[in-house]
């Protein structure tokens, strides 16, 4: 309705402004005067009146319109930040490895962390024999023991063992425990075939036995098994306080040289 008005007051004006050129053809009464065409005017300023008087309040409207705005914007605000709130959790939780309980016994042998046993802070506690517990990596060299000299070591707190590091237990068994231990992946020992000594002698990996990681073990008697290239210095016998009767996860690469006096064993691929 307001824009009906708004176009009488134009039409007004403009008969006005006709009448003040000609006001004989655009006054429609007898005093047919400039004076005359005021009236136009004045009937426009009227139009004019009422159309303003009639259009709808944009403040009024406006405003409602602008806290709904504010209240939809505060709305998402909020849930965009329940939402970062959620993903950072759940980036720390998919970052965080998974860590758990783990404790075993080590015979004798070579143990790499992340393969043989997982990574953690272990507690060690000597379980038989007495000898060497060494990983140079994390700092760790050891005596320990059964005996009851004070040389041997009983126990051992905190020891950190770290992926890619090798643990080295010579002549002694131990158990270790941990309560942070991560993952192992296992290893590629596919290439590995059983192979029994039975006579005192040097055997060479690639040549004698295929290259790869054992598990030896004594079939009878008792001496010395050795290989310089892997350390392997390693005393056999029945006789738990003379020597011991397995070692683990001996790795003889192509070349290595295995000596054997005295005894007969065999050799099994690790698991």
């Amino acid at each position: 309705m307001s824009g009906f008005f708004g176009f009488l007051a134009v039409v007004a004006i403009l008969f006005f402004i006709l009448a003040l050129i000609k006001p004989e053809k655009f006054i429609f009464w007898k005093k047919k005067t400039r004076g005359s065409a005021f009236l136009y005017l004045i009937v426009s300023i009227v139009f004019i009146i009422i159309a303003s008087t009639n259009s709808p309040s944009t403040t009024s409207t406006s405003t409602p319109s602008s806290a709904t705005n504010e209240k939809t914007s505060s709305v998402q605000t909020s849930e965009t930040g329940t939402s970062s709130a959620v993903a950072s959790k759940a980036i720390a939780s998919s970052a965080a490895p998974a860590t758990k309980a783990f404790s075993t016994t080590l015979l004798p042998g070579y143990y790499e962390i992340g393969v043989d046993i997982p990574s953690g802070t272990y507690n060690f506690e000597i379980a038989t024999g007495n000898g060497n517990v060494t990983d140079v990596n994390d700092g760790i060299n050891l005596i320990m023991g059964k005996g009851s000299d004070d040389m041997y070591q009983k126990s051992y707190k905190n020891a950190e063992l770290a992926d890619g590091s090798t643990l080295f237990l010579s002549q002694c068994s131990i158990k270790v425990s941990s309560q942070n231990a991560g993952a192992v992946t296992a290893r590629d020992n596919s290439g590995a075939k059983a192979f029994n000594i039975t006579s005192s002698g040097k055997y060479s990996a690639g040549k004698d036995f295929q290259p790869g990681y054992y598990d030896i073990e004594l079939v009878s008697g008792q001496g010395n098994v050795m290989c310089i290239e892997n350390q392997l210095n390693a005393i056999f016998s029945k006789d738990a306080s003379f020597g011991v009767t397995k070692y683990k996860n001996v790795k003889f690469e192509s070349g290595n040289i295995l000596q054997v006096e005295g005894t007969k064993i065999k050799l099994t691929p690790s698991k």
